[in-house]
């Protein structure tokens, strides 16, 4: 894509109004940048016609142009010269003024465009009448010389081989009145520049200085030039070359010499290249025009694309137009002279091929699509049937379905900016949606079901969860009343190993006192014996106690035993206590483990319930 004086700022919004505006179709590309619908300008393709910046509501188109390098090189100390375009005098109310502040920052001479006019007019008459030719279109206009070189080179032969008035100002400027250093234009129009960086003519002009640049600068620097003196032209009078800006400008000067002849008059595009399409089918027919009077803007150059004058201010240009027509009238009548320029005067001053320029093709590079191509961008676009390929809604910006299928195709724009694109991926999303949504409804069906089963399961396991809840208290309450009963049996156990001691002690000391009885009794028969007959009573009593304390030391014995098997037996009934604890003590931990797992998972079990309970009633 070739860079273009008109750009597209950051303030796009890809409303496609330029594209609509735009009469060249493939001027404008469209793309998605970052995800957005941007529109560029091709530069190969524009013909600076400046529709887009006229009808972009959002600001987003702009241009370049050389206000900026002619302040810098003025500045520096160049010898700069202005050429003023007569449409000044309706976008500058104290124009002369404005003259006065860039005499006063060092601008050179000061030359109106009208003169050049006037001398542009002698031109074509003398060009017309010299060489018999009809049906010229006239040249003032760069932005119909570009559509012209561009896109309807057959009409270059038809095109008047004269200067435009600016043009004609630089010329008798610099070869008839020897003004040196360079030349800048005071210009309503944006296409000038092309004009003047043409080889064709000569680099002549320097710079072209927009007014809407012009006065954009002066406030960006605070400079209010209505306090300047004032300052007039330097170059002659001029007649009524001042009214070319307006529609019917040149059809008014050439009227004056030439009566009865039919000048076609034009204004405005898309209208305009429209016309000279159509004029290239009518250009060899003898009914051709003796003229084509032909401007861009709608409005003539008081409103040209670079003008501070915009389309609402129609009638006060109009006002201003017809105030210089008569000022030049009446001025005339005073002297006693024709309203128009002396030709006669030019006829004898000046040379009409100094005035003379060329054109040169400037043929764009046509991409051509195949049939396939264009049916596959058809097929992208969604455009499957001949009634979707002739909606022609328009709001991609083309007059046509076709069209925009082929800027697809030639990848110039692309699918997204079609509406009618962006409805069919609609209704087959919605459609998409619509059988997700049923899906959705079939599961949300399926799942409130399965959400009833889980709940009546919860419910069932809470229940289950309730009296296991009541089994384990049960059992922790039953490990606490046998924890009571060991420590009561820890009590119990000591005091009877307490007792059965007393009893092994006291077994002791019957054995001892067996023993000692025992000895008594031995004592006692040996003394019965020593006694004789009178011994014998005491003899069988001794031999009693013998046999009682034999049997006393026998039972003693006996219990001693059984103490030991009983103390023996209440060892390990203590160790049992002991284990009992222990284990109780984990038994009952564990309940209570249990028993907080269990109030955890009822929590758990209700909140599952509530939201189950809660998906159910959506």
């Amino acid at each position: 894509m070739h860079s273009s004086r008109i750009f597209t700022n950051e303030k796009c919004v890809g409303c496609n109004l330029c594209v609509t505006k735009c009469p060249c179709d493939e001027a404008n590309v469209a793309f998605l940048e970052n995800g957005l619908h941007k529109i560029h300008v091709d530069g190969e393709k524009c013909i600076v016609c400046g529709e887009c910046l006229r009808s972009c509501t959002h600001d987003a188109r702009d241009y370049y142009d050389d206000t900026e390098q002619f302040f810098f090189d003025l500045k520096a100390g160049n010898k700069i010269s202005i050429i003023a375009a007569p449409a000044i005098r309706s976008n500058f109310p104290d124009w002369q003024r404005l003259l006065g502040y860039l005499k006063s920052i060092g601008v050179n001479a000061l030359y109106d465009t009208s003169f050049g006019a006037d001398i542009c007019t002698w031109a074509y008459l003398k060009y017309i009448t010299d060489n018999n030719k009809t049906g010229l279109i006239s040249q003032p206009c760069p932005a119909i010389v570009n559509y012209i070189e561009h896109y309807a080179a057959e009409l270059i032969p038809t095109l008047a081989p004269i200067h435009s008035p600016a043009m004609c100002a630089a010329v008798y400027m610099s070869k008839y009145k020897h003004i040196p250093g360079s030349y800048a234009f005071l210009s309503p129009c944006v296409a000038k520049h092309d004009e003047f960086s043409d080889p064709n003519t000569g680099g002549i002009v320097k710079y072209n200085v927009t007014f809407k640049k012009l006065l954009s600068h002066l406030n960006t620097n605070g400079v209010d030039y209505t306090k300047s003196s004032t300052a007039q032209f330097d170059n002659e009078e001029h007649g009524l070359g001042a009214i070319y800006p307006s529609p019917g400008g040149l059809k008014v000067n050439v009227e004056q010499y030439v009566s009865g002849k039919w000048i076609y008059q034009v204004e405005g595009q898309p209208h305009a290249c429209r016309f000279l399409d159509e004029y290239i089918k009518e250009k060899s027919k003898s009914s051709a025009p003796f003229l084509v009077d032909i401007l861009n803007c709608q409005y003539g150059c008081n409103i040209g694309t670079g003008a501070v004058c915009a389309g609402n201010d129609e009638y006060n240009v109009g006002k201003a137009m017809y105030s210089v027509q008569s000022d030049t009238v009446n001025n005339k009548k005073k002297k006693k002279l024709s309203p128009g320029p002396d030709f006669a005067q030019f006829d004898k001053d000046l040379v009409l091929s100094d005035f003379y320029r060329t054109y040169t093709p400037k043929n764009v590079t046509d991409v051509r699509i195949s049939s396939s191509e264009l049916e596959q961008a058809y097929q992208s676009l969604k455009k499957l049937t001949p009634q979707d390929r002739k909606k022609d809604c328009r709001s991609c910006g083309y007059s046509s379905c076709e069209k925009m299928a082929i800027a697809v195709a030639k990848r110039i724009n692309h699918i997204e900016n079609c509406v009618e694109y962006s409805r069919s991926v609609l209704r087959e999303q919605n459609s998409a949606v619509e059988q997700l949504l049923a899906q959705n409804k079939d599961n949300s069906e399926m799942l409130c079901k399965q959400v009833e089963d889980i709940t009546k399961s919860i419910a069932a396991s809470n229940e289950n969860t309730e009296d296991t809840l009541r089994s384990v208290e049960s059992i922790n309450s039953k490990i606490a009343g046998m924890i009571d009963l060991t420590e009561n049996l820890s009590i119990i156990v000591p005091e009877i190993e307490a007792i059965i001691k007393k009893y092994s002690a006291m077994g002791d000391n019957v054995v001892n006192i067996s023993t000692q009885t025992n000895l008594l009794a031995l004592n006692a028969s040996i003394e019965a014996a020593r006694a004789g007959q009178h011994g014998k009573g005491f003899a069988v009593v001794a031999d009693q106690i013998k046999t009682l304390s034999g049997q006393s030391r026998l039972s003693a014995e006996e219990s001693l035993a059984n103490n030991e098997k009983v103390l023996s037996l209440m060892n390990k009934l203590t160790g049992l206590r002991d284990e009992i604890n222990g284990k109780s003590g984990d038994i009952s931990e564990s309940a209570e483990s249990i028993l907080s797992s269990i109030n955890a998972l009822s929590i758990l079990l209700h909140e599952i319930s509530t939201t189950a309970l809660r998906i159910t009633t959506v």
